[in-house]
C-alpha cells in the first residue's frame, strides 16, 4: 500500500495573525497564552468576493495531485471526500468531485464528516478496503474547509486558528503487504460532545449567519493523555520501539500539545514537523499536509520508514495509526 502522493491548495489571501491580535488585545482580552498554546502566525482566507468553496478547493486539489503523481482519474477506483462545511449534502461532494473530473462508472464515492480526524479515518477505511479489493486500485481522498463563513470571528480561540484549504492524497495499493496501514487503535469521550457545535442548535433550528459555538473547556488535553498512555503499548503490541518510528505526524492543532508528548517521550524535535505557525489549522488534512511539507522542505521517506499519526476530532475522537511508508 503506498501514500507517495500529496497535494495542498489554498486560497491566495493570506491574513497576518498580528492585527487579529491586536484587536483583541485592544478589548483588553490577552491573547499571548492562546497564542503560546497554538502557535499561529498567518493563514488562508477566502476572500469576501471569491466564489471559492469547500468542494471547488477540493476539486482543484484532485486535479493537482493526480497531475503530479501523473495518475489518471480513470485510474482511481474511490472518491472520498472529508469535510466538516461541505457544499452539499445532497448528492454528496465526492459525486461532484467525480463528475468534474470525469470519473469512470465504476468507481465508489462518498463523504465523511468527523471533523479533525476525517482523513485519518479516511485512510484507515481506505487501506482496509483497497486491501480486500486487490493489487491496482486506486483511492483519492480530499479534505477540505471553508472555515472562514462558520467560525465566531469575536471567539478568541477560532478568530486566527484555522485555514481555509484543499488537499489531496491518493491510496494505492501496489500488493506489497510490507508497507501501509499497520495497526490503528481509537478513543472516543463523548461528554465533549457540546463543546464545539455547528450548527449551534442543530439543522433543525438552523439560521442563516449562523456561528459555531467552540467552548474553551476543549482544548485537547484528553487526546494528549490518551496518546501519553497509549503510545508505547499501541507500538509493543506491533513489536516497534519509539527509536524505530521516523516521522511522528501529529495534529497540528497545538503546538503546546505536540511539546507535551514529544517532552514527555523524548522525542527528537525533527521528527516531529509543526507547520500550522505559518499555514494555519487545516482540519482533517493537518497531519498529512504536515508530512507533505516535510518531504518537500526537509527530505523524502524512504521505503521501510515507520511513521506514526496521532490526531483528534471535536466531540471528540482521538486515534494512533502505525504505517510503513
Amino acid at each position: 500500500m503506498k501514500l507517495h502522493h500529496t497535494y495542498f491548495y489554498h486560497p491566495e489571501f493570506v491574513e497576518n495573525n498580528a492585527t487579529v491580535i491586536e484587536r483583541f488585545e485592544l478589548q483588553e482580552i490577552s491573547m499571548q497564552k492562546i497564542q503560546n498554546a497554538l502557535g499561529r502566525e498567518d493563514r488562508f482566507i477566502v476572500a469576501e468576493n471569491s466564489f471559492e468553496t469547500s468542494l471547488s478547493m477540493g476539486i482543484e486539489a484532485a486535479r493537482g495531485v493526480l497531475h503530479e503523481s501523473n495518475i489518471s482519474i480513470l485510474d482511481i477506483d474511490i472518491i472520498i471526500f472529508v469535510s466538516s462545511s461541505p457544499e452539499h449534502h445532497i448528492p454528496c461532494d465526492a459525486i461532484h468531485i467525480h463528475d468534474a473530473l470525469e470519473g469512470k462508472p465504476d468507481t465508489l464515492c462518498y463523504d465523511i464528516n468527523a471533523n479533525c480526524i476525517g482523513g485519518f479515518i479516511a485512510l484507515d477505511q481506505v487501506s482496509k478496503y483497497l486491501k480486500g479489493t486487490g493489487k491496482g486500485t486506486n483511492a483519492l481522498v480530499v479534505c477540505a474547509e471553508k472555515f472562514s463563513t462558520i467560525l465566531d470571528p469575536d471567539n478568541p480561540t477560532t478568530a486566527f486558528c484555522l485555514s481555509d484549504s484543499a488537499f489531496a492524497f491518493i491510496v494505492e495499493n501496489d500488493g506489497d503487504s510490507a508497507s501501509g496501514l499497520i495497526d490503528v487503535l481509537y478513543h472516543t469521550d463523548s461528554s465533549f460532545c457540546n463543546t464545539v457545535l455547528y450548527p449551534p442548535k442543530g439543522s433543525s433550528d438552523h439560521r442563516h449567519g449562523d456561528l459555531a459555538t467552540w467552548d474553551r473547556i476543549f482544548d485537547g488535553m484528553g487526546s494528549v493523555n490518551f496518546a501519553v498512555d497509549n503510545i508505547r503499548q499501541f507500538l509493543k503490541r506491533n513489536q516497534i520501539n519509539l527509536e524505530q518510528i521516523d516521522l511522528f505526524l501529529f495534529s497540528q492543532f497545538s503546538i503546546k500539545n505536540i511539546n507535551m508528548i514529544r517532552g514527555y517521550f523524548q522525542l527528537p524535535e525533527e521528527k516531529i514537523p509543526f507547520y500550522s505557525k505559518e499555514l494555519g489549522y487545516t482540519g482533517a488534512s493537518s497531519p498529512f499536509l504536515a508530512l507533505h511539507k516535510y518531504q518537500k522542505e526537509v527530505k523524502r521517506l524512504k521505503k521501510g520508514d515507520y511513521i506514526l499519526i496521532w490526531t483528534l476530532g471535536t466531540g471528540y475522537q482521538a486515534g494512533l495509526m502505525l504505517w510503513r511508508y
